[in-house]
């Protein structure tokens, strides 16, 4: 913010001059020498000049100061939950995120970053280390909670509110099933500030596979719903990429009295109370109301007068001169000095193909894709895109190549090769998929840009359109309700996903949506299994390697190498979303974390 210096008005200083009087003096006439003359006596008079009375000036009135204003958010949706382990709606999130901070976070880059806690656990400073050897070695995780770190009640946070919190979500009663505190064989509290994370070794985790694991938690419980099935042949410790995590906290002096089944409802989750700068002064049906909190915030206190958020049209928010966050352009207003725009990553636009189906069955032909499509070009009309690496670049030449080396003859258009069917009989087939793709802009014209560029080396490409935005497209909707990607019915689909930070989620194994498993954490679409790179992924994302950043960097890098050289998709671009502020500074959007995810550094600009 730019600094105004303001100087003192010097004092005005009134000089009075004073007035000489000059007299002239007359000859004296001559006396008569018997008579005595007295001496003449001159008598000066000084008159003191009056000064003309000023007016006085009419006094000014007061102005009345004017209360500072929250920042103005739109709350998108119905919330029937505050309690943080249950809210799932985005306007929920919005909510708690500034409520709640906990231990280690993201920050908008994806990274962990210590906020309640001293520091993220890592090989490094010796807080994440394996520990034992063979089938019982397992990693352990130090965490140590910042002294300062307080509930806005002014209690202490302490280990016995994280022990607390992984068994209730432990807790059959709850409701919760939380992937990555099933995998805690363990939470201990070595004193009122550090906790000590056992995660499972090999040994425990096929034992949660057999319903055999016992411990502090009801384990048998979770075995029976299957969550374990996938730890059978387990033969390598449990080491999730995001173990840092895993220690999450809740006021045990505010809910140790609550039974589990009723945590959703509780009082407490309705208005709740949080570790984070703020805390809610309001809640009604339509608005809720937070106010900077009345102790002191470890990080910083926030810079503005509190947050509101507000239900309804979101256009509303930019009516009148409070300040304002909104992801939907405020129209009439976007050119306003006092209304700016804050762009960042919003995903990974990409096309995936269907290894399992003509013609995307054989590596080659999915290579001559990846070398045949020109990025820039796609991306040469939009302004907010960020350029993707990759290991097959823009090649038409070499995608004719691979053509050729699989047996496809280009001489006409579109390619075409010789197959012996079932029966023996030889057919001839063109290189010809769909490419199916969302009505959402500017995905239609990317599609027909593609379109071109893979027909210049020989493909045909025929574009479906699947109308609906969200679950309400085909695309994405559930597998009972023929949803194209989990059905996995498609040649190829252009879309828009979370750029894969966890790989193995959408390009591992076990991430292939099938008839018996097939729900939304089955990202893998293309149906690409490849054992090599299998290893690859857990080297990176399930292994030693992940406590240390350096080395997880590295194994990534090697595991994305090898599946954008199988190519079972083609990363495009990153198509970057905008938010919208009028009057408040210090925002940092992310892909990772609510927008509210660091409130208190906000500034009122």
């Amino acid at each position: 913010m730019a600094s105004v210096e303001l100087h003192p008005i010097r004092p005005l200083t009134r000089i009075i001059c004073g007035f000489t009087l000059a007299l002239a003096a007359c000859s004296p006439e001559p006396a008569p020498p018997e008579v005595p003359v007295a001496t003449p006596q001159i008598e000066l008079t000084i008159f003191a000049p009056t000064e003309t009375p000023l007016p006085t000036a009419t006094p000014q009135p007061t102005a009345t100061p004017v209360p500072p204003q929250p920042v103005r958010l739109p709350l998108s949706d119905a919330i029937d939950t505050l309690h943080p382990f249950y809210a799932t709606s985005p306007g929920a999130r919005d909510v708690l995120g500034a409520l709640f901070v906990g231990c280690v976070g993201q920050d908008e880059q994806g990274a962990p970053v210590a906020l309640g806690c001293e520091r993220v656990p890592t090989a490094e400073n010796g807080d994440a280390v394996f520990v034992g050897e063979g089938p019982d070695r397992h990693l352990q995780v130090t965490f140590r909670i910042r002294p300062d770190w307080r509930w806005t009640d002014g209690v202490p946070v302490s280990a016995q509110n994280a022990l607390f919190a992984w068994q209730l979500t432990m807790s059959p009663e709850s409701g919760l099933r939380d992937p990555l505190a099933q995998r805690v064989f363990s939470m201990t509290a070595l004193d009122d500030r550090t906790v000590v994370v056992r995660f499972m070794s090999a040994a425990q985790a096929r034992a949660a596979a057999e319903g055999a694991l016992r411990g502090e938690v009801p384990f048998e419980y979770f075995s029976r719903l299957g969550d374990y099935a996938a730890y059978a042949r387990r033969e390598r410790p449990l080491a999730p990429v995001n173990y840092w995590a895993v220690l999450r906290w809740l006021p045990t002096h505010l809910l140790r009295d609550v039974p589990p089944m009723e945590q959703r409802s509780s009082a407490f989750a309705a208005r709740p109370i949080g570790d984070g700068a703020y805390e809610i002064a309001e809640v009604d049906e339509d608005r809720i109301l937070l106010r900077p909190s009345a102790r002191s915030f470890p990080l910083g206190a926030p810079g503005v007068a509190g947050i509101e958020f507000v239900a309804g049209d979101p256009a509303a928010l930019v009516q009148g001169d409070a300040p304002f966050i909104s992801f939907n352009s405020p129209v009439g207003r976007a050119s306003s000095s006092d209304v700016t725009a804050i762009a960042f990553p919003a995903g990974l636009e990409q096309l995936v193909l269907n290894v399992d189906r003509f013609p995307f069955d054989d590596v080659r032909v999915r290579q001559a894709v990846a070398h045949a499509i020109d990025r820039s070009a796609l991306t040469g009309s939009l302004d907010s895109v960020a350029p993707v690496r990759s290991v097959l670049p823009y090649d038409p030449a070499r995608a004719r190549a691979l053509l050729a080396e699989a047996g496809w003859a280009c001489d006409a258009w579109p390619c075409r090769k010789a197959f012996t069917d079932a029966n023996g009989a030889t057919v001839t087939r063109t290189l010809e998929f769909k490419l199916t793709t969302t009505e959402r802009e500017p995905r239609n014209t990317i599609a027909q840009l593609i379109q071109k560029q893979l027909a210049a080396v020989g493909f045909g490409v025929n574009i479906e359109i699947v109308f609906g935005l969200g679950r309400a497209s085909k695309m994405f909707a559930p597998y009972e309700q023929g949803g194209i990607l989990l059905t996995r019915n498609f040649d190829a689909a252009l879309y828009q996903t979370v750029a894969p930070t966890a790989l193995g989620g959408q390009f591992g194994c076990a991430g292939i949506p099938t008839r018996e498993s097939h729900d939304f954490s089955k990202g893998n679409a293309s149906g690409f299994c490849d054992e090599a790179v299998e290893q690859l992924i857990a080297e990176a994302e399930d292994g030693e390697r992940v406590v240390s950043p350096r080395a997880r960097a590295e194994a990534l890098a090697r595991a994305e190498a090898a599946i954008q050289q199988a190519a079972p998709f083609v990363p495009l671009y990153i198509p970057k979303r905008e938010v919208w502020l009028r009057r408040v500074a210090g925002v940092r959007p992310s892909l990772y974390a609510p927008i509210t995810w660091n409130a208190w550094e906000w500034r009122a600009r």
